[in-house]
């Protein structure tokens, strides 16, 4: 019962990712979480992660800009050994309650939706990736300063999706082999990555073709609210 779980849950966050172009850590980590613990859950998303993006940036890189995801790289390489450690030094339940404060504010923030100044300055770049890196070694939550930098850089949906995912393929990278280096990999972990997989293929695939069906806003909407919810749950 617990595998079957697990495997629809990496299933839905794989879906909301094929459609939007982010989504796997918000959405799967949650669940996980009250599931498997956060520290297992933070490793095998990591692992979904990895090759989700992977098979994105293959097919969308011409519309990247280079230069940003670059920054926002390197900015990660400086965050990741933080949010590493803070994802086995903390106490299990603080590490928990932390997940549950990022992502009601991702929530909120994305509800609201605010219009923001234009973020041209390279050191935008830098300190996103730095926050994504720290996030994304804690909880695999790396995407929420990425997608607000986007957001202020007023990206065209294309380069977006494609900027992102250069950013992400690095970065999820250096968060499994950290992950890796530090004992969190289990064999239970892998199997069910193995077990994942060919449902996930197909599942991405049906989310890329609904992200050229779905109104702009409203699935995003929806998402970001589901996540406030769950956030608010994993801080009791």
């Amino acid at each position: 019962m617990e595998t079957a779980l697990v495997i629809a849950v990496l299933c839905l966050a794989t879906l909301v990712h094929g459609t939007l172009g982010f989504g796997t850590g918000l959405v799967a980590m949650p669940l996980l979480a009250l599931t498997v613990g956060v520290r297992d859950a933070t490793a095998l998303v990591a692992f979904v992660i990895l090759g989700t993006t992977i098979i994105i940036l293959g097919q969308s890189w011409r519309a990247l800009r280079w230069r940003a995801a670059v920054r926002l790289v390197i900015g990660s390489v400086a965050g990741i050994p933080l949010g590493i450690f803070v994802l086995t030094s903390a106490p299990a339940g603080a590490v928990q309650r932390g997940l549950g404060v990022v992502l009601v504010a991702v929530g909120l923030y994305s509800l609201a939706a605010p219009r923001l100044f234009e973020a041209r300055h390279a050191a935008w770049a830098y300190a996103c990736g730095f926050v994504g890196g720290l996030l994304g070694g804690a909880y695999n939550a790396n995407a929420p300063p990425v997608v607000v930098y986007g957001a202020l850089r007023r990206w065209p949906p294309v380069v977006f999706r494609a900027t992102l995912q250069a950013y992400f393929v690095p970065a999820a990278l250096l968060i499994w082999a950290g992950h890796g280096v530090t004992g969190l990999w289990t064999r239970e972990i892998v199997g069910w990555y193995l077990l994942y997989l060919p449902f996930g293929l197909i599942v991405l695939v049906v989310g890329q073709r609904l992200s050229a069906r779905l109104p702009e806003g409203s699935f995003d909407r929806v998402l970001y609210a589901a996540i406030a919810v769950l956030g608010v749950v994993l801080l009791f």
